[in-house]
């Protein structure tokens, strides 16, 4: 993808999508600065990138302003990842997840300003809905976090348009639906693809929180990297929020049964569990205006993006199987 900006910070970015935008990056021969604080994020995500003289690694946290500042004065965009992701904890430290997710974007914008930045894309989540009744969720459905992991990343989205219509800073927001492949953690509440599979592949019940017939909709980190580099290039949708999804739900029933029939184990059916607080029943994205405004168009299906991350794991379950 042929980008126009020589130089990109990375917020966040050696965290899972943050280390694959990264990787998506440096292939378009773009240079690359890094700021990570390494909370969830981690130098193995880029050590196959020890070397390369187009990547700057620098280890600090977006809640310092003068850290973001230096940075942001180097570089003409920022893509920014760095956030507390996990709902959980922001049931239990609403005030850190504020002060990570608001006050740290809030400090990249006010740098960006100062800089007279190229573009800011903030990568938000489908959590700012909330439930949802509708089988597919548009970009103008009504905006009801029910976390504050959720309220959080809709305060973030709201000063970025404010940045843009206030002061002209060149803001695009992604709500990312479930993100899942290569180098995610198993973080009980955005990795459960990374949970099942390592449950299965240790002959353990994968435990489902419910009825197993809430509804996601599965989106590879690939396709996401993809979306943040359009996201940066685009010339439209500028102060926008856009989802970043598949368009195709999928229930956590049926990923167990997917995932443990590609590794030999369908006969492990899963345990129940009480529905934990805060989950979500029903979150698929309606992409239309993702694909009008970025041209955005996911290519992995959920099966091939599984096969793809059994594989950069050894799979050899499946791969022996024939799946």
């Amino acid at each position: 993808m042929q980008l126009t900006y020589d130089r990109v910070l990375v917020t966040g970015g050696a965290g899972f999508i943050g280390s694959h935008t990264v990787d998506a990056l440096v292939d378009s021969d773009i240079k690359v600065w890094v700021l990570d604080n390494l909370s969830s994020g981690s130098y193995q995500n880029l050590r196959h990138l020890k070397g390369d003289l187009r990547l700057r690694l620098t280890k600090g946290d977006i809640r310092k302003r003068k850290t973001v500042e230096r940075l942001i004065h180097k570089v003409d965009a920022v893509v920014h990842l760095a956030a507390m992701v996990n709902p959980a904890v922001s049931l239990r430290k609403p005030e850190f997840t504020n002060e990570v997710n608001v006050l740290g974007t809030l400090n990249v914008l006010c740098a960006a300003r100062a800089r007279g930045l190229e573009r800011v894309v903030f990568a938000s989540s489908s959590s700012v809905y909330g439930q949802s009744t509708r089988d597919r969720i548009s970009e103008n459905h009504v905006l009801n976090p029910i976390t504050p992991y959720g309220a959080s990343k809709l305060a973030a989205e709201k000063y970025c348009s404010a940045f843009h219509k206030s002061f002209g800073v060149n803001t695009v927001s992604l709500r990312y639906f479930n993100v899942y492949g290569e180098r995610q953690r198993s973080n009980p509440y955005s990795g459960v693809v990374a949970i099942f599979l390592r449950q299965l592949r240790k002959d353990r019940r994968p435990t489902i929180y419910g009825d197993g017939n809430q509804a996601r909709d599965f989106v590879h980190v690939s396709d996401v990297a993809k979306a943040n580099l359009l996201a940066l290039q685009t010339k439209n949708g500028i102060g926008e929020s856009l989802n970043i999804g598949t368009g195709h739900p999928t229930t956590i029933r049926q990923l167990h049964d997917l995932l443990a029939k590609l590794v030999g184990k369908h006969r492990l059916s899963p345990t129940f569990a009480e529905q934990r607080h805060g989950d979500i029943r029903f979150s698929c994205a309606r992409t239309g205006r993702a694909h009008a405004v970025l041209g955005f168009e996911p290519q992995l299906s959920l099966r091939s993006g599984l096969i793809r991350l059994m594989s950069s794991q050894g799979g050899r379950e499946f791969t022996r199987r024939g799946y």
